[in-house]
């Protein structure tokens, strides 16, 4: 029997996707047509156009899009997850000394509807006491050219919500803009602004970020899911097997990378084999685990921050999120 033939998309293939795009793991009975989408906007593309089979996506958009019935399902393989709400971004002259002092002040976003806000909004909120109604939102992106402006996204009731009409840099400067979640300055599709990394008007909101990301990790025992992996749902309904099949792929080759690192850290990390060492005593030997129970805690608290906020109307069974076969295989 000929293999199934799907295309797979990938924001940046990093490590653990790599052996896929080598063609060093092969999915059984799939050949994939991998694609690097690092300079487009891959989540806007899939979001609007469901232009791939298998795809990276946000967490934050798919959940907002399946709400809406998207006909994509998830698998529970998550590209990336950070504590990205260590890496706030204020003005000195704010006044913004600690979290708390974000309530009434101007906070900018990217994209209002994205995975790095929703983790950030709902960490200030249940960890700080600083709900999103307390602040003035801003988002760099344009309404139609956005993930929200892909799938429908309306601003929350309640919320002070505006579309900046320049970029987050020229606001900071001009005193127009207190705190940005993102602000990123080589993204390719953000508006371009000038690096603030060396400009002492600025600071992070947190001293260490790395001690707050412990802090947190040690309390929920959680590392928040950013980008998890989607597939096309007529392709799984009419073939099944794919959902279990990709998987099983993603997962061997996660470990020829975690098998690499581990054997041969990279030599421009002078004390590389020492961080490693820090990690794995502290997250243990694989913080990119795989799976749906193994993934329980942050599934359910990313779906509660998104109903909270008003992104989806309710937290949908997994049922209708996640790929049939992956849920069976979860039960065996």
């Amino acid at each position: 029997m000929a293999d199934l033939e799907l295309t797979l998309s990938m924001l940046s293939p990093h490590d653990r996707v790599m052996p896929l795009f080598t063609g060093e793991v092969k999915p059984e009975g799939i050949t994939l047509r991998c694609i690097d989408s690092a300079n487009v906007d891959l989540f806007y593309d899939v979001l609007k156009f469901d232009r791939y089979d298998v795809s990276e996506m946000s967490v934050s958009s798919f959940l907002a899009a399946r709400a809406k019935g998207w006909g994509y399902v998830a698998l529970p393989v998550f590209q990336h997850r950070a504590f990205h709400y260590t890496k706030v971004l204020v003005r000195v002259a704010s006044g913004i000394r600690k979290p708390e002092d974000l309530k009434g002040k101007r906070v900018g976003s990217a994209d209002y509807q994205q995975t790095a806000a929703l983790w950030t909004r709902g960490i200030l909120q249940h960890e700080f006491g600083v709900k999103p109604q307390d602040m003035v939102w801003y988002q760099e992106r344009a309404e139609r050219f956005s993930h929200g402006g892909a799938s429908g996204f309306k601003p929350p009731a309640g919320v002070r919500f505006h579309y900046a009409t320049t970029d987050f840099g020229t606001m900071f400067l001009r005193g127009e803009l207190d705190a940005a979640i993102t602000y990123q300055t080589g993204a390719k599709i953000d508006r371009p602004k000038i690096d603030l990394s060396r400009d002492r008007r600025f600071r992070p909101l947190f001293r260490d970020p790395v001690k707050e990301a412990v802090r947190f990790y040690k309390k929920h025992q959680i590392v928040p899911v950013h980008h998890l992996t989607v597939v096309r749902e007529s392709i799984v309904k009419e073939h099944p097997w794919v959902a279990t099949s990709l998987m099983d792929a993603f997962e061997r080759a996660k470990k020829l990378a975690m098998e690499r690192l581990y054997a041969d850290p990279p030599t421009l990390m002078l004390f590389g084999g020492h961080w490693l060492d820090q990690q794995k005593a502290v997250f243990g030997d694989d913080p990119y685990r795989y799976g749906l129970k193994a993934n329980a805690k942050e599934i359910d608290l990313a779906q509660t921050y998104s109903a909270e906020q008003g992104l989806t109307p309710r937290k949908q069974p997994w049922e209708e999120l996640f790929a049939e076969e992956v849920l069976v295989a979860e039960e065996k």
